[in-house]
């Protein structure tokens, strides 16, 4: 059977357009918009969306409440790491998404990069490793490399644990209960994955409190490339198991020098640069970016 292709461009345009502005009583309306303007995401399942970016996507808002609803609602999702992938990519850039999901920042990337340039898209999830590979084909993407396993600080194999009450891309390799049941994943390690003289310009990070693991696993090769971060945080996951903000930033300076920045508005929307200078401007959950000395003027 046909996946039914669907479309709400100018729909989302205006949902997605309210959202970006810094006006609460707005915003508010934003929110509930979708479910005035739009079918019942229960109702409608699994379909082809045209997103407000010009790609399109193999979503189900029915089951996912995470990215795959945020399309079905707003055409987009995190308009911010968007804006950076523009910001920090060019023609022939190499792009690492590490936590890749149903590929959506991989396939915008993709575009960005163009023939001449090249997306790894690394997803373990294997319930979602299909749905990525699929929207890899839908738009075309040959210069996607899909690498279907999980990175960490050592080879081998581990359990994954899947994390529904979030949503799909909630799935992490850290445990947050002692009655969760694992699903069995391949782990790498990017020094072992990629040769130390492969390009690399940018690198997003979004792996559920796995982060420092991931980035010990590449030490060698970051610091001789010093790519910009784009790395998820959450003081939230340090109340149960994780990283803290700080310890992120500091793991990311050992790398080499690096100045810290986030998104005013958040990664779900579009917004300049706001530099952390203290620990105290570290985001409680959201992206942090972290640029390289050699590229602040980017």
């Amino acid at each position: 059977m046909s996946i039914p292709e669907k479309s709400f461009l100018f729909r989302h345009k205006l949902i997605s357009a309210l959202r970006d502005l810094d006006v609460k009583g707005i915003r508010r309306l934003s929110v509930v918009l979708p479910k005035i303007l739009l079918p019942d995401p229960k109702a409608i399942g699994k379909h082809i969306l045209k997103t407000i970016h010009g790609v399109k996507m193999i979503i189900d808002p029915s089951v996912d409440q995470g990215v795959e609803l945020a399309l079905f609602e707003t055409g987009t999702y995190e308009k911010g790491t968007i804006q950076l992938l523009g910001n920090y990519l060019k023609p022939g850039y190499a792009f690492l998404d590490i936590g890749a999901n149903i590929g959506l920042m991989s396939v915008i990337a993709s575009k960005i990069v163009g023939d001449k340039g090249i997306v790894y898209a690394v997803e373990a999830n294997p319930g979602t490793v299909p749905i990525l590979s699929a929207n890899i084909q839908l738009n075309d993407c040959s210069n996607i490399q899909l690498m279907p396993f999980a990175l960490s600080d050592v080879k081998g194999f581990a359990f994954l644990f899947e994390n529904w009450e979030v949503n799909r891309g909630g799935a992490s390799l850290i445990s947050q209960s002692n009655v969760e049941k694992g699903i069995k994943v391949r782990m790498e390690r990017i020094d072992d994955v990629f040769d130390e003289n492969e390009r690399i310009d940018l690198v997003k990070i979004d792996v559920e409190g796995f982060e420092p693991q991931v980035i010990h696993g590449g030490m060698n090769w970051f610091k001789k490339k010093l790519p910009v971060f784009i790395i998820e945080v959450s003081e939230k996951r340090e109340k149960e198991v994780g990283p803290s903000p700080r310890e992120i930033m500091e793991l990311v300076q050992t790398i080499g020098t690096y100045t810290f920045y986030k998104q005013k508005g958040t990664k779900e929307r579009k917004g300049k640069l706001v530099e952390i200078k203290t620990e105290k401007e570290l985001p409680k959950h959201d992206n942090i970016i972290c640029i390289p000395k050699n590229k602040l003027s980017s």
